[in-house]
């Protein structure tokens, strides 16, 4: 979806739920408080807020349950958490210096250069080098919720472990950003030792840690996991053809083909796609062709001649439909003597004689002719067949390989059923890679020391823990904390600053 539609939506939706919301505080002020009260939803402008408590004994029971080995089992989990926690601290340290000081230069002239229309909008994140795509922002809101739900879920479970009342769990969406958190009994949760307090301090960090590695897990075992439903780089199947497409029509691709070859280049994976029709470019294969088609078809200018650019021509120029093509000779230079040097044929039909495509001159049947083409147009020919496996006609289309790759999505995952979508698993595997992103990512900022995040609390369980025997004054101990935190404070407000000029600002001007 285009993100000022979605974002216009989600804006209209905020009006109307809190315009209906004034509507009924206003006019049926009791049932519809008892109503906000029972489920726990409060709307204010731009912002909505659930609270419940129904968790709680489900929480409960899953921290108190098993036996002692696993009780045991959980326990080390979540004191392995505390040493990943305080591993992942200057690692995040490290990329928040090295976003605040990288040129950004770099991805944006080179995008700029690649591609020969406008390059989309993309959000830069707190990972150097790791650019998203605007238009998934769907993608990246569902993402986050997984992931706040996640961390959330970890410091209530290590709570639990540790004796600790959770009394309540909540969201809140302001506009798009959403935010997650657990209630704990804060007399209880200080009372604890500095390691046991850490436990719970650190387990959403590890929490966030471990679904990153389960997603990344589901991402390598994709192929086997989607296999009773979807065969897996096989080949490729045509998923979406954008409205301007120059490859759309009744004899172009169709939604659902599935592309075997592009020019005798074998697909079976989304690299090879890309691959096959990169090569198309730098490899301009010859074809194999009879000598009476070439005969009977032959449409050259009475005299050949050179079009501006130094292209030889044999064709009228005027003509889109026909190509010069040369005479290819063999390995030992031999010329078929019944063929001139250059022929002029129609594309298409040229194409849909060929027996075998053909590089040093060899020809089983009949004889090597190059199309000669600019360097920057390829002929490609994609062979392809529908879901029963049928072969379809080849489709023939003259342009630049970057007109394929931007204007036909294709998929990996064939479908083994009528009734099934490829989109389906690609759509499962982005929001696996976002979760991998943002999981890793929310645990790096999480790690570090600033207000509002687990660091801040991290930082000062340290400090008056370590501190102790040093600074006697509870207030000089807070004050260190205070501190430290607004280093980090300073550090990530600064790279969120570099992130909005990046994404939003930089490119209005």
């Amino acid at each position: 979806m285009d993100p000022l539609v979605f974002f216009i939506v989600l804006a209209s939706i905020y009006g109307v739920l809190y315009f209906f919301d004034r509507f009924f505080k206003s006019c049926m002020h009791y049932p519809y408080d008892a109503f906000l009260k029972n489920t726990g939803l409060s709307v204010n402008f731009m912002s909505l807020h659930w609270h419940t408590s129904a968790f709680n004994r489900t929480l409960l029971r899953w921290g108190s349950a098993g036996n002692s080995c696993t009780r045991r089992v959980m326990l080390t989990s979540f004191n392995v958490g505390v040493l990943v926690t305080f591993s992942l601290l200057p690692i995040g340290l490290i990329l928040l210096i090295a976003t605040i000081f990288s040129s950004g230069e770099q991805d944006t002239s080179s995008a700029s250069s690649s591609s020969p229309v406008g390059v989309p909008v993309q959000l830069e994140i707190l990972l150097p080098g790791v650019n998203l795509p605007l238009e998934e922002i769907g993608y990246y809101i569902t993402t986050l919720v997984l992931c706040l739900v996640v961390h959330e879920m970890g410091h209530a479970l290590a709570a639990v472990m540790e004796d600790v009342p959770v009394t309540g769990f909540g969201i809140k969406f302001i506009f798009c950003l959403p935010l997650a958190y657990t209630e704990l009994s804060h007399d209880h949760l200080n009372s604890l030792r500095w390691f046991r307090k850490l436990r719970v301090l650190c387990a959403g960090i590890w929490h966030n840690f471990v679904f990153a590695g389960v997603c990344y897990l589901l991402i390598s075992t994709v192929g086997i996991t989607m296999s009773p439903l979807y065969a897996y780089n096989q080949h490729v199947v045509v998923t979406e053809l954008t409205r301007k497409s120059p490859l759309r029509g009744e004899r172009g691709l169709q939604v659902d083909n599935q592309i075997t070859q592009v020019n005798g280049c074998p697909v079976d994976s989304e690299e090879s796609w890309v691959a096959c029709l990169q090569s198309s470019l730098k490899l301009k294969p010859g074809y194999c062709v009879s000598a009476d088609f070439v005969q009977l078809n032959d449409e050259s200018s009475a005299i050949s001649h050179h079009s501006i650019d130094g292209q030889l021509q044999c064709c009228d120029e005027l003509n889109p439909n026909v190509s010069c093509f040369e005479v290819v000779e063999d390995v030992n230079g031999d010329v078929p003597v019944e063929l001139p040097q250059h022929v002029c044929l129609n594309v298409r039909r040229t194409l849909e004689e060929v027996t075998e495509h053909c590089s040093s001159g060899i020809c089983n049947e009949g004889f090597c002719l190059r199309p000669l083409i600019r360097n920057i147009t390829a002929i490609m020919t994609f062979k392809r067949q529908n879901s029963r496996g049928e072969k379809l006609p080849p489709v023939i289309y003259v342009g630049h390989p970057w007109d394929v790759t931007r204007t036909v999505e294709v998929s990996a995952f064939v479908p083994r059923y009528s009734f099934l979508k490829a989109a389906w698993p690609d759509a499962w595997l982005l929001l696996l890679k976002y979760n991998v992103v943002f999981s890793i990512g929310l645990a790096l900022i999480n790690a570090i020391p600033c207000f509002g995040f687990d660091g801040a609390h991290i930082t000062s369980t340290v400090i008056h823990s370590f501190l102790v025997g040093r600074v006697d004054q509870h207030a000089k101990r807070d004050l260190i904390s205070v501190i430290i935190t607004s280093v980090g404070s300073l550090l990530f407000g600064l790279a969120l600053l570099k992130v909005a000029w990046l994404s939003f600002l930089r490119p209005l001007l």
